[in-house]
């Protein structure tokens, strides 16, 4: 049975990506036609399994909460593409059960987001509040003080020129992976410019959001971590809330 999830409290799960074939195949079980017939157009095994893994787990976590068979979760999208758990009705609907039937853990608002990177996967999962999570690989070959003048804001960007150099790829990943949790918690997506907030650069500095045009009282509102994945990947999390508790753990399917 998974760990009781009660509002306030966060799990993140991490997922090995680079499960051997004869693992991450029989995962494909779990996944519904349309998403089998997702990972077919996959041209390549490296995303194929990736998708594999990060969707047959998500299935098998919401599945342990919400009582229900892996391929019987629906999942919606908000306008901007942000999955969702599918309402009651519909599942009630698929099952052919009354609705008062259906576990009560599934009116409790259960949030998750996913994201991966690499051979690195990460679940959160919540209740009641807004989540959104991301990880990245560090990459070398990226132009980070470009990409920083480009997409930070001013005051993001000047704190990333300041500070050593041998700093600069920890404290760029550090402020991209915590402004895209910020935007896949909004479900904003794209139509919330990266310029249009800050968050802590400095990697000695405890993760914050700093700044958000037009809404003041904004960063009261939410809780960031950086999690510590690996050493060479970036990773971080934001919650609609001021007060969490966060428990991270290993997927069980990582196991031999």
């Amino acid at each position: 049975m998974p760990a009781e999830l009660v509002p306030g409290t966060v799990q993140v799960i991490r997922l090995n990506l680079d499960l051997p074939r004869e693992r991450w195949v029989p995962l494909g079980e779990v996944l519904t036609a349309a998403e089998q017939a997702r990972a077919a157009r996959f041209r390549f095994d490296a995303p194929r399994r990736q998708f594999i893994i990060c969707r047959a787990a998500l299935r098998q976590l919401l599945g342990s909460h919400l009582h229900l068979p892996p391929q019987e979760i629906e999942f919606e999208y908000g306008p901007q593409g942000k999955p969702e758990i599918g309402s009651i009705h519909r599942i009630e609907t698929k099952m052919g059960l009354p609705i008062q039937s259906i576990s009560a853990s599934m009116q409790s608002n259960l949030e998750f987001n996913v994201s991966h990177s690499g051979e690195i996967g990460l679940i959160a999962l919540t209740r009641g509040s807004a989540i959104g999570i991301d990880v990245e690989e560090y990459n070398s070959s990226v132009e980070i003080l470009r990409l920083a003048e480009r997409y930070f804001s001013p005051a993001e960007a000047k704190t990333l020129f300041k500070l050593p150099a041998h700093q600069q790829q920890a404290g760029f990943y550090r402020g991209w992976t915590c402004k895209e949790a910020y935007i896949k918690a909004k479900g904003s997506g794209l139509s919330l410019p990266l310029s249009s907030f800050s968050v802590e650069i400095d990697p000695d500095r405890p993760a914050a959001l700093i700044h958000v045009d037009d809404l003041p009282d904004e960063p009261a509102r939410w809780t960031i971590r950086t999690l510590e994945v690996d050493p060479h990947y970036g990773a971080a999390i934001m919650v609609e809330r001021p007060d969490c508790q966060f428990v991270c753990r290993e997927w069980p399917g990582n196991e031999p």
